[in-house]
């Protein structure tokens, strides 16, 4: 009787179409076992290991057995075929069962290191949210989810160079900021991910050395938000005035105080001081980190009163309907509520109104025009032990500006007084 082979296909299927009472195992040869039972039947390979032993121990040995898979699915022939590549890990010193668990632990691993771009994203997004504003937040957020659709269900370790040209270079020529912002924020994404063994080798989206060689090379242009000439602000504040709700008076507030729009959107009443006529906004929402001291006129002052809420310390100036703060979209829609156009008109613009008018109206020394909307040159050190520069000065600049918005005429200030305190 033959020790190899001993089965044949016919009598593999002979013996599936009848299943025993019990397990019964029928030898092919070479270690090679047809596994049948009342439930079904299974290819088996069978083998004996010895296991390491000290020297001058008798040698042990183990028997183990490994499932080649359902033989209504497996032939004889590939049935076979596994089988002698378990033997020939085996002539090569290598335990199979061994070596399977191991490629299961490491298909396992790689499983788990598998992560979408999207998903990335996501993760990446979470773990800087404590740390950004809520308008720097919300430009990833979109820039990510309108921008760069085409990697979104790619694994990022298989992300190569072409598919960040793909969403690249459609912006690179007619959005040339959003393409860059957009490069810039996938490639932090990418080192993210490398970081967290989601990906290995350089990062696809560089710039320098890489896609600065590939993509087209764009001149730097200064772009200077559009503001509206301080002469014609009056009429802006009264066409702001007449519009009804919280959208209205943070732009209102903005325009009063020269803050940033997220300064002003995310604003709580414990910053506010009534009594001393002050807005302190923290370091931590200022954009040099540095504290500011705004100075309230009476026009700001009659309009946090007017606010509704209960005015609790942790409580936003303003909210959106739903109860968040305004995002700076929606600021911008305000202006073009108003009739402004982009090419007219820009929330941050409104910081370039007031500090124009200072200069050329008010006659103001250019360090105090330039501490209204909290520009400052100097060291972090003078700026952290002089949070309140040019305070003195700003509060009445404060009221002239307020007074000119309404229609007021603007006295100058006193320049020698400017020029002492620069």
């Amino acid at each position: 009787m033959r020790n190899h082979h001993r089965l044949t296909a016919s009598k593999v299927k002979a013996l599936l179409s009848t299943p025993p009472a019990r397990a019964v195992y029928h030898h092919d040869g070479a270690g090679l076992y047809l596994q049948c039972s009342p439930g079904g039947a299974s290819w088996l390979y069978r083998y004996s290991y010895v296991l390491p032993t000290p020297p001058g121990a008798k040698p042990k040995k183990k028997e183990h057995s490994i499932g080649l898979g359902s033989a209504r699915v497996v032939t004889l022939a590939e049935a076979r075929e596994k089988a002698d590549e378990y033997r020939k890990l085996r002539a090569g010193g290598v335990d199979p069962k061994s070596q399977k668990h191991g490629a299961r632990a490491r298909s396992q691993r790689e499983a788990e290191h598998r992560i979408t771009f999207a998903d990335a994203a996501s993760k990446y997004l979470d773990l800087r949210k404590p740390e950004w504003s809520a308008s720097n937040y919300d430009a990833w957020e979109s820039s990510i989810r309108l921008h760069a659709k085409p990697l979104h269900q790619k694994i990022v370790r298989d992300i190569e160079t072409s598919d960040i040209l793909k969403v690249i270079e459609p912006l690179w020529t007619t959005k040339h900021a959003t393409g860059v912002a957009l490069r810039q924020r996938v490639e932090a994404i990418l080192d993210w991910s490398k970081s967290h063994g989601f990906r290995t080798g350089d990062n696809p989206a560089r710039f320098d050395g890489h896609l600065e060689n590939l993509l087209s090379k764009m001149k730097e242009r200064t772009s200077h938000r559009a503001s509206i000439d301080w002469r014609e602000m009056p009429d802006f504040a009264k066409k702001l005035r007449a519009v009804e709700g919280s959208v209205a008076r943070l732009v209102e507030f903005l325009m009063l105080t020269g803050a940033r729009a997220e300064e002003g959107s995310g604003a709580t009443w414990k910053e506010i001081d009534l009594h001393e006529r002050v807005w302190r906004v923290p370091a931590e929402r200022m954009k040099g980190k540095i504290e500011h001291w705004v100075p309230l006129g009476d026009d700001a002052i009659t309009l946090l009163k007017a606010l509704p809420g209960e005015h609790r310390d942790n409580d936003r100036l303003f909210d959106s309907l739903y109860g968040k703060q305004i995002a700076g979209t929606v600021q911008r829609d305000m202006l073009r509520k108003l009739g402004y156009t982009r090419e007219q008109a820009s929330i941050h613009g409104l910081r370039s109104s007031l500090r124009t008018w200072a200069v050329e109206s008010a006659k103001a020394n250019e360090r105090v025009a330039e501490s209204l909307i909290a520009h400052d040159s100097r060291s972090d050190v003078q700026k952290a032990y002089e949070r309140t520069r040019f305070y003195e000065e700003r509060v009445p600049l404060m009221d002239q500006w307020a007074r000119f918005l309404e229609g007021g005429k603007v006295v100058p200030m006193d320049r020698s007084k400017s020029k002492a305190a620069a």
